[in-house]
């Protein structure tokens, strides 16, 4: 059985980590993997996995502790048994000491996004990293793969697998439980919804400027419009006082956004979770998922979104739009306009048809083009490209 090094530069709870965990569960059957990461406060899902583990220091914490163990750590684990392939998730620069260690077994290399404020440099040396030590680099939306061929990655050596999750076997106790915890009643209200950490490039503020604009909306009232009464216009704050907006996750923005509901009078409809291990069942209580990112690559709380048949409205940026067809499963709207987005909201808000529309188109894009099972197919055509 083919011998497969997962390398991560760390284990906190990311899309990053999700991906490589949903990686490792899907393909052990098919490989012997083994896993190199510091540990983290994601670490506990991949500890429980019955793979060759070691741990080594997070070189952002300290470099000069943390290099030395990573190569000791593969060459522990190459002593156990011979590494034929090695996939490094997110962080380029560990492709060195593998390439030290190990000479020319084959790396693939997955690149996951960066961020501001170093983007263009990330991405930069990214692609001088991989056109020398990767054989094989995998980008996980269109719009990265075309950055990285734009930044001068070697073409040859690119692959795009989008993200994949798998299909949720939900259990409605748990979400009824979860209902009750977070005061949200599905039958009678109407839930918006997000997963993200609370950090300034999932663009939560602007949700949460949106979502005021929906309390003080006027919009037609259908009994009253063409009666000439002056009165056809209604509150449609006042028509939906059962909207409710939730937001799971946690990050450094967290007391802040908890200040800006309160600041913009809606924080007795809004509800911010913290970070869930349970997702999918929460996932199940809402009608509308919303992503307002100002940055992403492919997001896998969209992908879940949509494998639970949930419309979604996300911004045009990075890999949403390859996600969310618009007019189609959800609305593409411009990131930092709360206008925008409080426009598509309302729409499907008002109309039940539209979103039932848009849910159906949701699951059947998730199963043509976002499983786990596409995803994992075609990781493993990469590694089997290395016999």
């Amino acid at each position: 059985m083919k011998h497969i090094l997962f390398i991560l530069p760390y284990l906190n709870q990311g899309g990053t980590e999700k991906q490589a965990l949903s990686l490792i569960e899907g393909l052990r059957d098919r490989y012997k993997i083994s896993l190199l990461a510091p540990d983290g406060n994601g670490a506990a899902a991949f500890r429980a996995l019955p793979i060759t583990q070691r741990a080594f220091t997070q070189w952002d914490h300290n470099f000069f502790k943390g290099l030395p163990e990573l190569m000791v750590g593969i060459k522990e684990i190459q002593q156990e048994q011979e590494i034929d392939l090695v996939h490094i998730h997110g962080a380029h620069e560990l492709m060195i000491p593998v390439r030290l260690v190990l000479g020319r077994v084959p790396i693939i290399f997955t690149v996951h996004g960066y961020h501001e404020p170093n983007m263009q440099l990330s991405y930069q040396s990214s692609c001088w990293f991989s056109n020398w030590f990767a054989d094989r680099v995998i980008s996980v939306c269109a719009s990265e793969y075309n950055l990285l061929r734009e930044f001068g990655l070697n073409e040859k050596k690119l692959h795009l697998i989008y993200n994949g999750v798998k299909e949720p076997i939900l259990d409605l106790a748990k979400s009824a439980s979860l209902a009750r915890q977070f005061h949200l009643d599905p039958s009678t209200q109407i839930i918006l919804g997000t997963a993200a950490r609370l950090e300034e490039a999932k663009g939560l503020t602007y949700l949460l400027q949106a979502f005021a604009k929906l309390t003080r909306l006027s919009v037609p009232t259908p009994a009253l419009v063409g009666q000439g009464t002056g009165s056809d216009y209604q509150s449609f704050g006042e028509r939906q006082t059962n909207l409710r907006l939730v937001i799971a996750g946690n990050g450094d923005l967290e007391a802040s956004l908890k200040q800006e509901a309160q600041d913009l009078g809606i924080s007795d409809r809004v509800i911010f979770t913290g970070y869930l291990h349970d997702l999918p069942n929460l996932l199940q209580l809402f009608d509308i998922f919303v992503l307002p990112s100002l940055q992403e690559a492919c997001s896998l709380a969209c992908a879940e979104a949509m494998s639970q048949s949930k419309p979604v409205v996300g911004t045009c940026v990075g890999g949403i739009a390859e996600q969310v067809s618009d007019r189609q499963t959800g609305f593409i709207v411009m990131p930092r306009d709360p206008d925008h987005l409080a426009a598509k909201l309302t729409e499907l808000i008002t109309d039940q048809k539209l979103r039932d529309r848009f849910a159906q188109n949701a699951y059947s894009r998730y199963q043509q083009m976002f499983s786990s099972e596409i995803m994992l197919n075609k990781t493993a055509e990469l590694y089997e490209m290395y016999s």
